[in-house]
């Protein structure tokens, strides 16, 4: 079997040892003599260094959550930070996170994983955002988050550009990088380059979450409360907390950007994130708090 059959074997199984895999494609990098391909190896298994743009595949979203104390006590819990309330500086990092950690690396956190998610340092976060996102509410604890699913094709992703290069090239010379006395097929570095950009970077293996991971779809347009009423009655959101709200709404007027809810908004948010997480809600508070921070967001037009 020839190197480049083993790599497509080993490539096929998803129980195989992504780490060996790459270290195999090194070898058959440096035999065809394409240095991007080296490169992307390289950065895969070490980890990228900051001054190299990421591929498409590592860049994703993240959830922003956070708990925040209020007066007497009170406080919220695991509650969405919408992204308007962050400075517009650092609302990019968090927006589009790139993942630089090498693929041994995020193997190790899958395996350190003991929930759906995997958190990310936010720093001094909590500091920066203060009273800014909840009114009359101080934020505590910050962190981002994104979903084991995501890790877990982000490593999907790498195992399938590598089967894909692996299977463009053999097409073209079914012995490519072979080293032996018979003669084997040429393929030239200028090409190999070109097959590694067309799959690598150009390829259809998209990042995508698991469908209980997937962005909840919300249509809501600004400053028509109808739709946003449309939108939290498909959720299971009740006529007397519709109402609530849209008596929050008109008391508190539009919020400047950066500023956060108004207080009466604020309180009922903090309402419904309590019902979700005693169960009178019939949604879940993950699921909850990103509903509301989204559907109030649209219809502000943050």
């Amino acid at each position: 079997m020839t190197l480049i059959e083993e790599i497509q074997q080993e490539a096929v199984d998803s129980k195989s040892d992504l780490g060996a895999l790459l270290r195999k494609c090194k070898l058959l990098a440096a035999r065809l003599g394409s240095r991007p391909l080296e490169d992307w190896l390289v950065w895969e298994s070490n980890g990228y260094p900051g001054d190299v743009e990421v591929p498409t595949y590592r860049i994703r979203p993240l959830e922003l959550k956070g708990h925040f104390a209020g007066a007497f006590g009170s406080g919220i819990r695991n509650a969405p930070i919408p992204w308007v309330c962050l400075p517009k500086e650092a609302r990019e990092a968090y927006q589009n996170y790139r993942s630089r950690q090498s693929i041994a690396g995020i193997e190790e956190m899958l395996k350190m994983a003991d929930t759906g998610k995997l958190n990310v340092s936010t720093g001094d976060l909590a500091v920066v955002l203060g009273t800014n996102v909840y009114h009359g509410y101080n934020c505590v604890q910050a962190w981002a988050e994104f979903s084991v699913g995501n890790a877990i094709e982000l490593l999907n992703a790498v195992r399938n550009r590598i089967l894909d290069f692996a299977l463009a090239v053999w097409k073209e010379a079914p012995t490519a990088g072979e080293q032996s006395d018979k003669r084997v097929d040429q393929i030239e570095p200028g090409r190999v380059t070109q097959i590694f950009n067309t799959t690598v970077y150009g390829g259809s293996a998209n990042l995508v979450g698991s469908a209980t991971d997937s962005p909840i779809s919300i249509t809501v347009s600004q400053n028509d409360f109808a739709s946003l009423e449309r939108t939290l009655r498909t959720k299971g959101v009740q006529d007397g907390d519709v109402e609530d709200l849209r008596l929050a709404v008109q008391s508190d007027g539009k919020p400047q950007k950066g500023r956060g809810f108004g207080p009466r908004v604020s309180s009922w948010i903090a309402t419904m994130m309590e019902k979700a997480a005693e169960g009178s809600w019939g949604i879940g508070i993950e699921a909850a708090g990103d509903l509301l921070a989204q559907a109030i967001s649209k219809y502000y037009g943050f």
